[in-house]
């Protein structure tokens, strides 16, 4: 027993002298556990609706008045109707500033009998499935609640669901699975580049070299564009031709926020590379610093209208948000390079003040070692 407790104690001093492992072990669990309680909400909140009034009679304004006093909808009346106010709905619909358009044709009335062919309608943006879903049932309970489920006025709901009519959970779920695995996978990539040199002992030739910091870290990072690159040509090929996945949009449109992308993920990487002691822990690092917040914090799953303030804030650091939107936007929506630059821009930022950060940090421990 003598011989066990010795064994125990030197186990112990072991731990203790290694406080990075111990605070990451007492600290994941009470990240995970935070962002699992909050970001776990399927409750239906803020859901933009444009309502296009036609009728513009007191059966109209009592409908208006009962959608603006529920807690779920975020209402605004289009201020003038037709045509001309449902392609610019349809607009904003594409470009995602809202979630469902309802349209309230000429003439309606909910007392009408079946011959009459005024429908409400309802457009509703089906590239998130989880969120379409509750929005037709939620439209449905409201309509209900409204005296609208009586036979005659079955026939006076028209639903349309853009992008994704089918609402095919894999149209949802595979383009965020691209984007979380393309950061993944760049910032593992570019995480072992200067940790390896550590352990192999190779850095200190990196610090006498005449090069600059700023050149090391580009080196090191540009050959792993065409390698990431060539992944996410893997990826895609996967989605759309053994998932069946569509994709409405243009390569040409996409590439350039890709490589955004990807040199984001990449910079990450020479980071977390940079500051790391070993390719141990900058392996774990990059997985931490990407999978997680990715899937918890990018509207993978959840929309980002149902975090709390503080996690919102959170997520717009969290780059696959922005790439995300993108790859959604291109393959469901089709749409074009101007719906996306901010989401272009943000990336942008995010890569010039990685390496930026990554070159300060090997330039001081350069200047350290020298």
């Amino acid at each position: 027993m003598k011989r066990t407790l010795a064994v125990a104690g030197k186990e112990l001093s072991h731990i203790l002298r290694d406080p990075t492992s111990l605070t990451i072990v007492f600290l994941l669990p009470l990240v995970m556990i935070f962002l699992y309680s909050y970001a776990l909400n399927f409750d239906l909140v803020n859901v933009q609706t444009r309502i296009i009034d036609g009728a513009q009679n007191e059966a109209s304004r009592d409908l208006i008045r009962h959608w603006l006093a529920g807690d779920v909808y975020r209402c605004s009346v289009a201020p003038e109707r037709g045509d001309a106010a449902l392609q610019k709905a349809e607009r904003d619909l594409q470009d995602g500033r809202i979630h469902q358009i309802l349209v309230i044709p000429e003439n309606w009335n909910p007392q009408a009998p079946r011959r009459n062919e005024s429908h409400l309608r309802f457009i509703i943006d089906g590239s998130d499935t989880n969120t379409a879903n509750r929005i037709h049932q939620s439209n449905q309970r409201l309509l209900q609640g409204l005296g609208q489920n009586r036979p005659q006025a079955a026939e006076q709901i028209h639903t349309t669901i853009l992008h994704n009519p089918a609402l095919r959970s894999a149209d949802f779920f595979v383009p965020g699975l691209v984007a979380i695995l393309l950061i993944m996978i760049s910032a593992l990539l570019t995480s072992l580049s200067v940790s390896r040199e550590k352990e192999n002992g190779s850095i200190d030739l990196l610090f006498i070299s005449p090069l600059k910091s700023g050149e090391i870290i580009l080196g090191k990072t540009l050959p792993y564009v065409g390698v990431s690159l060539l992944i996410e040509a893997l990826i895609l090929a996967t989605a759309v031709f053994i998932f069946q996945i569509p994709f409405r949009g243009s390569l040409l449109v996409l590439m350039p926020f890709s490589l955004l992308y990807i040199l984001t993920g990449l910079s990450l990487g020479i980071l977390i590379s940079t500051a790391a002691s070993n390719q141990k822990a900058a392996m774990f690092i990059a997985l931490l610093a990407t999978m997680l917040p990715s899937i918890m914090l990018s509207g993978f799953i959840f929309p980002l209208v149902t975090l709390p303030l503080v996690l919102q804030v959170i997520a717009r650091l969290v780059p696959a948000t922005y790439f995300l939107a993108i790859i959604r936007g291109v393959g469901l929506k089709g749409s074009s390079v101007h719906h996306f630059w901010q989401e272009g821009l943000a990336m942008l930022v995010f890569t010039v003040v990685l390496v930026f950060l990554s070159t300060r940090i090997f330039s001081r421990k350069r200047e350290k070692n020298l």
